[in-house]
């Protein structure tokens, strides 16, 4: 098909596989193929703008009198292709960009982001403008926020965030809007909490809301002062460190293995106990053996107290152990002496109370 007869479509394709071509050939040191090619982009210039000047009814944009020399024509043609270059960038800018922001739900920017092409912007200088804008503020709260604490976040990062809160909502059965929400996004996105931290803390809320006993929830509110119901917004809340959250809800299973002992301790002990590595199942064990030794806090002389018996059992502390040791010498001592069969002239007739002597 001949020049003439091209399309603009066909001619910008034609004009970059030329300009590509141009450029191979001079990287591979023949000058004479280069400059055919720049000859057929030449021509194709020309005839994009004779085709626009026939789709506009006027006339070539360009007229090249009569009499003009070789190197005048020449010149022409470099103007020509030179204004046909930056159309074509401009093009491409818009093109590009109007494509993100297409994906971004931004379509209102369109018009800003052809008047910022045609100032011969390059993207970045254009992304730079829009991001000025409320609507992009509006879309994208938190960029700014970040940048100011000196971290960079682009906008497919930011969507890709959006999108994980949203599946981790639908995954955990959380409510409807509690992450799936820009506003709490941008909330976590400026506290610069990551994915990974998020999908943590969602774990430990739906545990904390959903999945657990009533004495780990009764014990999370006696301990921290938060329902039932409002756990999961705890959980959430970017302005407590995930650190804390994992030790307060450590802490109050350990306070609800207490409790089903009858057993009730204070948020600061089943902290400590949570501190010095003692889990759930470690727990429910010393917390029996504790419950089995609710005597030595009863009757005479050396007793052991239920936080002494606590102390001596979870933590292994050396002086609540003595304590416990006395007592029991002091139990057995009693029975020893108490306990032994009483005797008659009837012969044996029962054994003595350990409490009351």
């Amino acid at each position: 098909m001949a020049i003439e007869n091209f399309t603009n479509q066909q001619i910008d394709q034609a004009y970059a596989t030329a300009e590509k071509a141009a450029n191979q050939f001079l990287a591979m040191g023949n000058p004479q193929a280069a400059h055919n090619n720049h000859l057929i982009m030449q021509r194709l210039v020309q005839q994009r703008m004779a085709n626009n000047a026939a789709n506009t009814g006027g006339n070539n944009p360009t007229p090249q009198p009569a009499g003009m020399s070789d190197y005048e024509i020449a010149l022409s043609l470099q103007k020509q292709q030179q204004q046909y270059e930056r159309e074509r960038q401009q093009r491409q800018v818009i093109q590009t960009l109007q494509s993100a922001f297409s994906q971004y739900g931004l379509q209102s920017l369109f018009p800003k982001i052809g008047e910022y092409a045609r100032r011969d912007l390059t993207e970045d200088g254009v992304l730079l403008e829009l991001r000025k804008t409320p609507e992009y503020k509006q879309r994208f709260p938190a960029i700014e926020p970040l940048a100011q604490k000196g971290r960079v976040i682009t906008e497919a990062e930011y969507i890709q965030f959006e999108r994980n809160a949203a599946q981790l909502e639908r995954a955990y059965g959380l409510p409807s809007g509690m992450l799936d929400d820009r506003a709490t996004v941008a909330n976590l996105l400026t506290n610069e909490v990551s994915a990974r931290e998020l999908e943590e803390r969602v774990t430990l809320a739906a545990a904390g809301a959903f999945q657990t006993s009533p004495e780990m929830r009764d014990t999370f509110q006696r301990f921290y002062g938060i329902e039932s119901g409002g756990l999961t917004a705890y959980f959430l809340d970017p302005e407590k460190a995930l650190p804390l959250l994992n030790k307060q809800y450590a802490a109050s299973q350990i306070g609800a293995e207490a409790a089903m002992q009858d057993i009730t301790i204070q948020s600061r002990l089943a902290e400590e106990i949570t501190t010095a590595g003692i889990g759930r199942e470690e727990a429910r064990a010393g917390f029996g053996r504790v419950a089995g030794m609710a005597s030595l806090a009863e009757g005479r002389g050396d007793i052991a107290t239920q936080g002494q018996a606590i102390g001596a059992e979870l933590l292994g502390q050396e002086a609540a152990q003595e304590a416990v040791q006395r007592a029991q010498a002091a139990r057995r001592g009693r029975i020893q002496q108490g306990g032994g069969p009483l005797t008659s002239q009837q012969g044996v007739i029962g054994l003595g109370s350990a409490a009351t002597r």
